[in-house]
């Protein structure tokens, strides 16, 4: 069946270029709503989502940005793209069935691992702007879509392989014991995506942010994740005040009014943070599962 969509793909996309003609130029039309309607088939907006999500994660190859903005039928063509690119493709074969979806912006705290990895961040800044602060020394951005139901939005990450709260929870914010993702090319890039530290939702790429969904997530959604038993451990309330303490910087870093470098003292210590979470948690068997 996997092969079949993915041969209705390419048939739907073309292959043919002039000579010397760029990959990502004067591409054929693509029918996206026939495409999208092949793979979502039937049911509720979790379970079409989730069609969509597993056939972006077969059918195209995860790849690191390369700074250029691409259109879902570019991103299909070349068949690979990052984060971004393949949020870009699920938002507009949901938007092709009529399904409703928004686009979600996180950073995330990460391993300082990479001597190198501030000086280029800062270099960004320097030659884009602010908005570029988003990466850095230890923690880096993050896009994926939330889908509407009818009564509520659920997460679909289409990079990390998740749709809906069972399978985003413990993916992003288990302690221990994550599920890998479904593509084995993300599993090191998710092993350094410790813990979002700001979650925000727009309905237009472009922005602006019309719904901070730091405190659902990652203070409420996370609690519910350990069935309250994070409450008891040392660490919970300094997680909650230094999500809290931090989150306002990150977003305005997204608005391109804030360089979240100047931050670097304050994700440190909510790395740490969650690092005794982690400990803590352990000493005390609790589990997610």
């Amino acid at each position: 069946m996997r092969w079949t969509l993915l041969m209705i793909a390419i048939l739907l996309l073309g292959t043919s270029r002039l000579p010397g003609q760029a990959r990502d130029s004067a591409l054929p039309p693509v029918d996206i709503a026939r495409l999208a309607t092949s793979v979502a088939g039937q049911g509720s907006a979790l379970e079409r989502t989730g069609r969509l999500v597993y056939w972006i994660n077969d059918s195209l190859k995860w790849s690191y940005t390369d700074y250029v903005r691409r259109s879902p039928p570019e991103i299909l063509a070349r068949r690979q793209g990052n984060c971004a690119d393949l949020a870009s493709v699920l938002h507009m074969m949901l938007d092709s069935l009529g399904l409703r979806s928004r686009w979600i912006r996180e950073i995330n705290v990460q391993p300082d691992k990479t001597p190198n990895r501030q000086k280029t961040a800062e270099g960004m800044v320097v030659s884009k702007g602010l908005s570029y602060s988003v990466f850095g020394l230890q923690h880096n951005d993050h896009v994926w879509l939330e889908v509407w139901d009818g009564t509520g939005w659920f997460p679909a990450d289409p990079a990390y392989g998740v749709v809906g709260y069972d399978q985003w929870l413990p993916a992003r914010l288990a302690l221990a014991d994550r599920p890998l993702p479904r593509v084995k090319a993300v599993v090191p890039i998710a092993a350094d995506m410790r813990a979002p530290f700001v979650v925000l939702a727009q309905e237009k790429r472009s922005g602006p942010f019309e719904d901070d969904r730091t405190t659902f997530y990652l203070i409420d959604e996370f609690a519910r994740l350990y069935h309250g038993r994070l409450a008891t451990l040392p660490a919970w309330n300094s997680w909650v005040a230094a999500v809290r303490e931090v989150s306002p910087h990150a977003r305005g870093a997204f608005e391109g009014k804030e360089n979240l470098h100047l931050q670097t003292d304050r994700i440190a210590h909510l790395k740490l943070v969650y690092d005794s979470l982690i400990a803590e948690a352990a000493a005390r068997k609790i589990s997610w599962r």
